[in-house]
């Protein structure tokens, strides 16, 4: 027999931040294809038409983000192919020739892209996972950054006291290939386990211990992506930011989200389940339940993207069922993330 369903409510606890949908089945990001066959010449092709789409053409200099370091030069001429960004169109040439040929540009010093990677247990949501997702936007941002002819570093973390597994490995030759292969290797967390009566708590200080180990094997000064569900209380996150800013890294956020997440399920009785930690709950939820969900939901959304913006720092929220093409040719292109 079914234990009886309840109400529960508890305004001082943060149980929106928590608590999953039973119902939802959240995926085995295991079992996920995480890079399909031909995934590699994909983000090629998106590579090339987000930086054609941006207005800049194919010429070297393209980067992501707004890293501060690194100067442009120029550095050849090439034949004017379509798409070209005219701006760099050398007229005086044109003029001497008659053949349309554009400049091409390097930057004097190679710029460092580092990716944080949430690997804690509630990164399992979704269809496809948080964790796929992330996974997949790292690659695509790696790819993009090595084609720039930047430095990729890249860590995944799991929680206090946990292994926080980096990329490259010392003494390893980075590429494209070999990070796609560790991103493939790469697995969440385990739920800690968690007495029935305990409260419902997430990966309390998983990224600020994170990012104070990644601090401390002094990474060169770049731009710092943060991917990861955000399910951190604010002042945690704001002080990890904080500290990114003060080592002299430019901070970006993309926060994910699963479908289940943002719309949760119809009123009535469900089971709920902590990612974070064994265990779980029973309650019903009401039309007022709801309401504060949606609203305390996006009360911590609009808390995450001022952390962000506060230092300087570009930010971008995504469902986790979001095509890559979208992230980078349209949302990437439209906030100049890809300069």
């Amino acid at each position: 027999m079914p234990p009886p369903k309840s109400k529960i409510e508890n305004p001082k606890s943060h149980w929106w931040q928590r608590l999953l949908p039973f119902a939802a089945r959240p995926s085995a990001p295991d079992a996920e294809v995480v890079f399909p066959p031909g995934f590699l010449e994909s983000l090629e092709r998106l590579r090339v038409a987000a930086l054609k789409a941006a207005g800049g053409g194919l010429h070297e200099g393209h980067r992501l983000g707004a890293f501060r370091g690194g100067q442009l030069e120029f550095h050849d001429h090439r034949s004017y192919s379509p798409g070209d960004d005219l701006r760099y169109l050398d007229w005086s040439l044109y003029a001497r020739l008659g053949r349309p040929f554009v400049k091409e540009f390097a930057r004097e010093e190679a710029g460092c892209l580092h990716l944080l990677l949430d690997a804690t247990p509630s990164m399992q949501l979704g269809r496809p996972s948080k964790w796929t997702f992330a996974r997949r936007l790292a690659a695509l941002f790696g790819h993009v950054a090595w084609k720039a002819h930047d430095l990729v570093h890249a860590c995944a973390f799991r929680g206090p006291g946990r292994e926080l597994t980096r990329y490259p490995a010392r003494g390893a030759r980075p590429s494209s290939t070999a990070f796609v292969d560790w991103l493939r290797r790469e697995r969440l967390a385990e739920p800690e386990p968690q007495a029935a009566d305990a409260p419902a708590r997430a990966e309390a200080g998983a990224l600020n211990e994170a990012v104070r180990a990644f601090l401390r094997a002094g990474p060169p000064r770049g731009h710092v992506f943060v991917i990861g569900d955000f399910w951190q209380e604010e002042a945690e996150l704001a002080e990890s930011i904080r500290l990114l800013g003060a080592a002299g890294h430019d901070v970006a956020g993309i926060h994910v989200l699963a479908a289940e997440e943002l719309l949760p399920p119809e009123t009535g009785p469900v089971r709920v389940l902590n990612l974070e930690a064994a265990g779980e709950l029973e309650l019903t939820l009401t039309p007022a339940a709801l309401a504060r969900y949606a609203a305390e939901l996006d009360a911590h959304a609009q808390a995450v993207q001022r952390i962000f913006r506060r230092r300087g720092g570009l930010y971008l929220h995504e469902r986790s069922d979001t095509p890559l093409e979208k992230i980078l040719i349209q949302t990437l292109r439209r906030r100049r993330w890809v300069a």
